[in-house]
């Protein structure tokens, strides 16, 4: 598979590349597509975000304007008290680790093209950890309506994962992320727009990926995970993949989106890490359980105002024991934007409240968790350098063990340059 993939990158790259010996001149970085946005999941206007961005990190680009990159940095300070990961069982409540100060992301990132810019790449790797590299693709423009994405990425399967951890309203993603996120994987998305500028604009996402998760080369007997996700803008306006309506949009810009995957191995989810077992779930042989996911979604962004939501169903079934499990969830979110000024500064003051539930149906003890959430963001350079505090009322509740509940207050600050 890995063979194929490669094969249809050089393939599509050269045929790209020989287009762009009869084109015109490259135009220059305030003109090209940010290689992290993919037609119809980010089509903000490049001009418009790289002004935003303030040139972060470096540029550089080649006398013939054919080559560019700019790296930057990333990094995240978080406090959390009595716990950060969110609880899965009584134990967690139980022994709560307490306080903690931690440098909770620390990253290198690097965009840019070569040859042209319709043919971008993307590269971000973690500054610690075992298994640093983070993303690693190619993204390449057929026209602006047909684009390919080539190797490690977060795959493109729902809207608050492919939000970057920089990009959110919150402090971290939702409960329901452990349960249902689908996060990096090696492989191939093919994405076709249809009707663009009109209320009918919508997006086919089809997707082939290794299914073993982040960084795992090993064959493992996993069969290819299949996806899925077609995407409508019915305001006739694209919402990228960011949360919080900093651009104050006088048009409202929405999004409705529909998503399946399915895949067959040896893990019950994935996360940063890689393939996984959910709680209560063990391992076992290369081809143990079935994974079925069927996602709705929904966002819509206007004035300062914003809402976000999304509905998950998981379908598991253990081909060694033959039990059959489903988990269904979500969350929903709202947030609301305040210009501030301060003496010749300005600034950006948002308050926000997110609701989420996953209802556990396994043969294990059921289980469901609850989450409220408020947050107030302090924006000093858009997401680029923030401050946020968000507390949270987390309860479980156990057939076995009954209802546990504890509140837990973060704070951040989220910087990059």
């Amino acid at each position: 598979m890995r063979r194929f993939i490669v094969l249809v990158a050089l393939a599509v790259a050269m045929q790209v590349h020989a287009a762009d010996d009869v084109a015109q001149e490259s135009p220059t970085p305030q003109g090209h597509k940010r290689a992290n946005d993919m037609g119809g999941l980010d089509l903000e206007n490049p001009k418009t975000e790289l002004r935003k961005k303030n040139h972060l990190g470096l540029e550089f680009m080649s006398p013939s304007k054919r080559f560019y990159i700019n790296p930057w940095l990333r990094s995240q300070f978080r406090y959390s008290d009595p716990f950060d990961s969110d609880p899965l069982t009584r134990d967690d409540f139980d022994n709560a680790p307490g306080d903690d100060l931690e440098v909770r992301r620390a990253r290198i990132k690097v965009e840019g093209y070569m040859f042209n810019p319709k043919i971008g790449f993307y590269y971000e790797h973690e500054l610690s950890g075992d298994h640093p590299l983070l993303d690693l693709r190619l993204d390449l423009d057929l026209r602006n309506d047909i684009q390919i994405r080539i190797g490690q990425h977060k795959i493109l399967y729902n809207r608050e994962r492919i939000d970057s951890s920089g990009k959110q309203q919150f402090v971290e993603r939702s409960i329901s992320t452990y349960a249902f996120t689908l996060d990096r994987q090696i492989g191939a998305t093919f994405a076709k727009g249809f009707m663009a500028g009109t209320k009918y604009d919508n997006w086919l996402f089809l997707g082939l990926n290794k299914g073993d998760g982040r960084g795992n080369l090993d064959d493992h007997g996993t069969k290819p995970m299949l996806l899925a996700r077609w995407q409508w803008h019915f305001l006739g306006e694209t919402l990228p993949f960011s949360q919080s309506d900093l651009k104050f949009r006088q048009k409202p810009a929405a999004s409705l989106a529909f998503a399946t995957a399915q895949v067959r191995g040896p893990y019950t989810r994935y996360s940063s890490s890689g393939g996984e077992q959910l709680d209560g779930f063990e391992s076992g042989g290369d081809e143990r359980y079935t994974l079925q996911q069927f996602l709705q979604e929904f966002a819509w962004h206007f004035d300062g105002m914003s809402i976000q939501q999304e509905f998950h169903i998981k379908k598991i079934e253990d081909h060694e024991t033959g039990a059959r499990s489903t988990l269904q969830g979500g969350y929903a979110q709202v947030g609301k934007l305040w210009a501030v000024k301060w003496h010749d500064k300005s600034f950006a003051l948002e308050g926000a409240v997110r609701i989420a539930r996953v209802d556990w149906d396994t043969v294990n003890p059921d289980r469901v968790q609850d989450e409220l959430t408020f947050a107030t963001n302090l924006f000093l350079n858009g997401h680029n350098n923030k401050v946020t505090a968000d507390i949270s009322h987390i309860r479980l509740k156990n057939d076995l063990t009954g209802k546990d509940e504890d509140v837990r207050f973060r704070l951040q600050w989220d910087v990059s340059f």
